[in-house]
């Protein structure tokens, strides 16, 4: 028995064998079927290769329904789609993409140089009807953005194609890197993974190899990638592309007639320029030309738009090769000519540190106090008081000092010489600061503030540029009341806030009265009031600007300006919670102030604080706060307020966003008294708080502010006009529902009002 059971075990056990013989001969057998026709019989249409292709691209499709849109790989950084989006239709040479390979980093740059043009492509075909999930079979067709998707595609390689089907052009082999601004394809013949950029990108940019994405065609070396649009061709960088800004002697290269780089913009912002831009900081740069043919180049500066080829680097920016003979170059901000080391004009100077000294010996009020804001950022005579030593990221006295010069536009000098007095003041003004290019949005937008104060108010306007070059479009025959001058912005290498700028140009524009306007808003009838008001409540015995309140009442735990992670609120709310902030003395305030020459000292100190990196004490349970640690121009007026025991605040004269004056466009009711009640539009109050407006803030539509459309604002500025010639719109100030004339109508039948007006 035990024999017999001994054969039957030994019988079981050869058939085992003989199994697993078989099943490895039968799995070579597919191998090497695969090969075969992978290898030998690549061109052949239909038949065995598409039937394991076919199997293969299941099984990989059933893995790719998890992948994450940007295809579950660490890609490398993106590269730019820049203005001139045509170039060379080739693929970069091996030094090329080992150079990009590298990062983009050290002392290395990149240079787009674009080529010509594509030639147009034919008549799209009629639509039709939407692709099975499975596969698209359009290369006309786009996948979801950021995804990858197998599909098989009609349209012939390289860049033709037959009459209604997209032209792709090639953009690298495999193994190189593909920087492409439109749809990518990656594969061969009639098998294509198609991949789209990213979301929030304008550019797909990644390695046209197996290790990065599927292999769709097994065995074929003559893999490659493809381009819906001319791809970026990018090329080795010049010793000049290279050379940093403090080591080229600008003044030098000025008097011999050579051109140089000069500061153009700096990030999330536009640069324009007669020539080449580069993008970076230090000695790592990306450098981007114009057009052939073109000699005006726009780019946006910002890794949303370009490569962050220095990661974590917040001074990145853009500067133009600029030539010293050009008109370009005598247009351009002497203020921007002056931090370049491209010189120091004096002809339209119209302040100075000398100047201010000056006016400071004239034994006046506004001068005395402008001095005393001014002189800490001017003088190596001025002491430090108790608790105001400097850190380790203060700006330099020679930095500082640059800031506060100022150049009148020269088309603008006899605005300025007629509303500005001998002494360098103007009585009231509206003061706004902007950086754009001429052509931009925010240009656009500084217009219709401008115009809107031509419409409906009698007051100048002045404005501070701190951009590149201005618009040339603007007259002072069209906006007779606006004074138009050039600062240098705040230097990239300071890590501070562009919008800083707003207090400086409050310091700079010297209004005796003022009231400060963002790009963003417009006026309205009834605005000349606020200056009457301020000058009543700004004085020697309130030496502060005033905030109007937010529209949200901003804590330790909202996600606007001075919110969760400011460390501002450990200072002032060390509870961290909502309506238990000790030392906060008002509601949150919205940065748009209004002042009087007594409120200079305020913004001189709470400016010189963060430019200095100063620190406020720990003071008992009160902690310590870096200024610097305050990150934006509405947080540091708030915290100046707070720290200087503020407590007057504006009622909502800038209303939310400009659809708020349609409520005064509406038909409203009237009782028998004449008084007029809100029944149609958004009659609400702005919303209250715990301790400062219990009863909610009145709206007063005197200003809009996020008026981010232009073409709307145009619209909104003529309904104003035809409604108030015709007086068919309600009063401007709502408060409970009902409508009032005045403020001291207002303040009248609610005694007990918490906000001014």
């Amino acid at each position: 028995a035990r024999r017999g059971g001994a054969a039957v075990g030994s019988r079981r056990s050869f058939w085992t064998l003989y199994a697993v013989l078989f099943v490895l001969l039968l799995l070579y057998s597919l191998y090497f079927l695969c090969w075969v026709d992978a290898t030998i019989t690549p061109d052949r249409p239909g038949g065995g290769g598409n039937f394991w292709r076919g199997i293969a691209s299941s099984i990989f499709a059933s893995r790719r329904l998890g992948r994450s849109p940007d295809l579950a790989r660490a890609q490398p950084p993106p590269l730019p789609l820049v203005a001139s989006k045509s170039a060379a239709l080739a693929s970069p040479p091996s030094d090329v993409a080992n150079f990009l390979a590298a990062g983009l980093v050290g002392e290395q740059a990149l240079i787009l140089h674009p080529g010509p043009a594509p030639q147009p492509a034919p008549p799209p075909l009629p639509p039709r009807p939407a692709p099975s999930p499975k596969a698209q079979q359009s290369p006309a067709e786009s996948a979801p953005a950021g995804n990858a998707s197998s599909a098989a595609l009609a349209s012939p390689e390289g860049a033709g194609g037959a009459a209604g089907q997209k032209i792709w052009h090639h953009c690298a082999g495999q193994g190189d890197r593909c920087v492409c601004p439109g749809t990518m394809r990656w594969g061969i013949k009639e098998n294509w993974l198609k991949v789209t950029p990213p979301k929030g990108k304008a550019v797909v940019d990644m390695e046209c190899s197996i290790s990065n994405l599927e292999d769709i065609a097994p065995g074929d070396i003559g893999k490659h990638c493809e381009c819906s649009v001319p791809p970026i061709m990018p090329k080795l960088p010049s010793e000049e592309d290279l050379m940093p800004v403090e080591k080229q002697n600008a003044t030098q290269r000025i008097a011999e007639g050579k051109p140089f780089w000069m500061f153009c913009a700096s990030q999330w912002q536009e640069c324009t320029c007669e020539g080449k831009v580069r993008w970076g900081n230090k000695r790592t740069w990306m450098v981007i030309e114009p057009e052939l043919g073109q000699k005006r180049i726009t780019v946006k500066c910002s890794i949303k738009d370009l490569p962050d080829n220095v990661p974590g680097d917040e001074g990145k920016h853009c500067e133009c090769w600029m030539s010293p003979n050009s008109a370009f170059f005598q247009r351009s901000n002497p203020g921007i000519r002056l931090i370049s080391g491209a010189g120091d004009t004096q002809e339209n100077s119209v302040l100075s540190c000398e100047s201010l000294e000056a006016d400071a010996r004239s034994g006046t009020d506004c001068g005395a106090q402008m001095w005393s804001a001014s002189e800490a950022f001017c003088s190596e005579a001025w002491t430090p008081q108790a608790n105001a030593n400097a850190g380790a990221r203060a700006m330099t006295l020679e930095s500082m000092r640059q800031l506060m010069r100022v150049w009148v536009e020269p088309r603008f000098r006899g605005n300025y010489d007629r509303l500005y007095n001998k002494s360098g003041w103007i009585e009231r003004a509206f003061v706004n600061y902007y950086a754009g290019i001429p052509t931009g949005k925010h240009t656009r937008m500084t217009e219709e503030l401008v115009r809107s104060v031509h419409l409906f108010s009698s007051t100048p306007i002045v404005v501070v540029h701190f951009g590149f070059t201005t618009a040339e479009s603007w007259t002072p025959e069209e906006f007779p009341r606006l004074v138009l001058v050039n600062a240098a912005p705040i230097p990239v290498t300071a890590g501070r806030s562009f919008n800083f700028n707003k207090l400086r140009a409050m310091m700079l524009s010297r209004a005796v009265v003022g009231v400060q306007l963002d790009s963003d808003q417009f006026v309205a009838p009834g605005v000349d009031r606020v200056f009457q008001r301020t000058a009543e409540e700004v004085t020697k015995d309130y030496p502060m600007p005033i905030l109007p309140a937010h529209f949200l009442d901003w804590g330790p735990s909202g996600e606007g300006p001075g919110g969760v992670g400011a460390l501002l609120w450990k200072r002032y709310c060390p509870a961290m919670k909502e309506g238990k902030c000790k030392w906060q003395t008002q509601r949150w305030g919205h940065a748009h102030p209004t002042w009087t020459f007594w409120a200079t000292p305020f913004l001189g100190r709470w400016l010189r604080r963060n430019f200095r990196d100063e620190s406020l004490p720990a003071e008992g349970p009160k902690k310590g706060l870096r200024v610097i640690d305050v990150k934006e121009d509405e947080d540091l007026l708030n915290v100046g307020t707070w720290e200087e025991g503020g407590t007057k605040q504006w009622c909502k004269f800038d209303m939310t966003d400009p659809t708020e004056f349609d409520t005064l466009f509406k038909k409203q009711s009237s009782d028998n008294t004449g008084n007029e009640k809100c029944i149609a539009g958004m009659c609400g109050d702005v919303t209250g708080d715990r301790r400062y407006h219990k009863e909610g803030v009145a709206k007063v539509f005197y200003t809009a502010h996020h008026a981010v459309d232009p073409d709307q604002t145009k619209k909104y500025l003529k309904i104003l006009q035809e409604k108030g010639a015709d007086h068919s719109m309600a009063p401007p100030i709502l408060y409970h529902g009902r409508f009032y004339k005045t403020g001291e109508e207002l303040k009248k039948a609610v005694p007990d009002l918490t906000c001014l007006i």
